[in-house]
């Protein structure tokens, strides 16, 4: 369905060509010696990681089926990025439009280029438009957390979905695998540091994990767009109402959509994670651990002024089949698994942290900021060609 939100367009056209000019903007420059060459780097990775020839050759041509999108609201972020949002974002609209409920056709989407993990809707003033607008390393930061989740489950999958052990326990096995508690360490470093991925290692999923990471990475991502869905959905537009009600409302809206999207994304395939709503808790704990990286108090108690814990959501979300004793019992062993999991990596990033995380990324942010600086003396140096 083709919308016709002008006041949506025009706003975010103003927004986007602020952002894109400053010398933060995660823009994207085409070169095609660079990305062949990269495409070199992923096909090596990828046989390294166990894949054949053959399965190399039918990820390229999934990928070659990309096409080109009527309208970019968002011109040179990155390739495939808002066609990503959109394939997300028209799954979610569907899903929508089977309740009967029509007002998400009022939602413009786009990409922001800041680096970061974010996602967040912005209301047109004097309008009933939205713009759903997403941080340009989200779905990389799904992908990297969906893949350090599939291989801490693989580590040891009696142990971490059978009932019994101790936060003790799930500690000592997850310290058994240095490999992925490193992997993890450098996400949060890398994400808390720069806001983006490039401090990770780029290690694809091998053909045994391939599915599912996949169906963990997409419920992480459908889940966060339609919680953002779910804010224009139910016109959370008053400054005046309770942020952390409208947040516990999303989720519930959220929970709502991801059930319709149970067959995502291997249509013959049933995904627990986006139907139990997994992906969500595991979206929100892996975020509470980053705000512990980033923020100064090493608590992300910033976040927590106008949102409710990952805890008290996913209480929420976990129990929303109460009248379904079947479901329920699905719903919390996923969740249960997800949220041991995330306690055993929170309990030894928080020692991490303390052991030299903290100075670590507090350094690489300095080096950052020295670099912007520079920059910007180095620009404002330069003779106005006016005046020269």
């Amino acid at each position: 369905m083709k919308q016709r939100n002008g006041a949506a367009r025009d706003l975010w056209a103003q927004m986007f060509e602020r952002a894109a000019v400053d010398l933060n903007a995660t823009m994207h420059e085409s070169d095609e010696k660079g990305e062949a060459a990269q495409r070199e780097l992923t096909i090596s990775a990828l046989r390294d990681a166990g894949w054949s020839e053959a399965q190399i050759e039918r990820r390229n041509d999934a990928e070659r089926l990309h096409g080109e999108l009527e309208n970019v609201n968002s011109p040179g972020v990155g390739p495939g990025i808002e066609y990503r949002l959109k394939h997300l974002s028209d799954r979610v609209r569907q899903a929508i439009s089977e309740t009967g409920d029509i007002s998400h056709e009022k939602v413009e989407i786009a990409i922001d280029p800041v680096a970061g993990v974010s996602a967040s809707l912005t209301n047109v003033i004097m309008t009933d438009e939205g713009i759903l607008s997403v941080s340009s390393f989200l779905f990389r930061w799904c992908g990297l957390v969906a893949r350090a989740y599939t291989r801490t489950l693989y580590a040891d999958i009696a142990h971490w979905t059978s009932p019994g052990s101790s936060p003790k326990d799930d500690r000592e096995l997850l310290l058994k695998n240095p490999t992925v508690v490193l992997y993890w360490f450098r996400i949060f470093v890398s994400f808390s540091g720069t806001g983006t991925h490039v401090l990770v290692p780029f290690r694809p999923s091998s053909p045994m994990e391939f599915h599912l990471f996949e169906q963990v990475a997409w419920a992480m991502e459908y889940f966060t767009i339609a919680h953002e869905f779910g804010h224009h959905v139910l016109s959370h537009r008053s400054i005046d109402e309770d942020p952390k009600m409208q947040e516990f409302q999303a989720d519930a809206f959220a929970a709502k959509v991801c059930e319709r999207l149970e067959f995502e994304p291997f249509p013959l395939l049933s995904n627990p994670y986006t139907r139990t709503c997994a992906g969500a808790s595991l979206m929100l704990l892996a975020l509470e651990i980053l705000r512990a990286f980033e923020s100064r108090d090493g608590n992300g108690s910033t976040v927590a002024e106008t949102h409710p814990t990952a805890k008290d959501r996913i209480a929420k979300i976990s129990v929303r089949n109460l009248m379904q004793p079947k479901q329920l019992e699905v719903d919390q062993e996923f969740n249960g698994t997800v949220s041991r999991i995330m306690s055993a990596v929170a309990s030894i990033m928080h020692e991490a942290r303390e052991a030299g995380g903290n100075a670590l990324v507090a350094n690489i942010k300095q080096q950052l900021h020295d670099t912007e600086m520079e920059m910007r003396d180095s620009e404002s140096s330069q003779p106005d060609e006016e005046s020269a």
